[in-house]
């Protein structure tokens, strides 16, 4: 009986080896590349810390005095630039980027 059990464990053992060997337990990764691409959006904004009765409108009318955006526009850009982060929920005191927007040529 310990020679059937010790053929079977040896065979069990040689069986999970070729299999890992041929098809592998562990899942392929790719390399991660580290060159970090930069666009000219992600450089157009402001960290900001909320203050009492700031709002995503508010906040962004502060800092584009020209104007030239619209609310899609602006809740769009900051779900971008906070992701995670619902415009509707700023919280008072923790800092946010807001968009800044490039003043319309006419």
């Amino acid at each position: 009986m310990k020679r059937f059990l010790t053929g079977c464990s040896i065979l069990l053992i040689l069986y999970v080896v070729a299999y890992d060997l041929k098809i592998g337990t562990l899942p392929q990764t790719q390399p991660v590349n580290a060159e970090i691409q930069t666009t000219e959006k992600n450089n157009n904004y402001k960290p900001y810390e909320a203050g009492p009765g700031d709002t995503l409108i508010s906040v962004v009318e502060e800092l584009n005095s020209h104007g030239g955006y619209t609310i899609t526009t602006m809740i769009k850009d900051f779900k971008s630039l906070n992701p995670g982060v619902n415009p509707e929920n700023i919280q008072l005191g923790k800092t946010y980027k807001f968009p800044i927007y490039k003043k319309a040529e006419r």
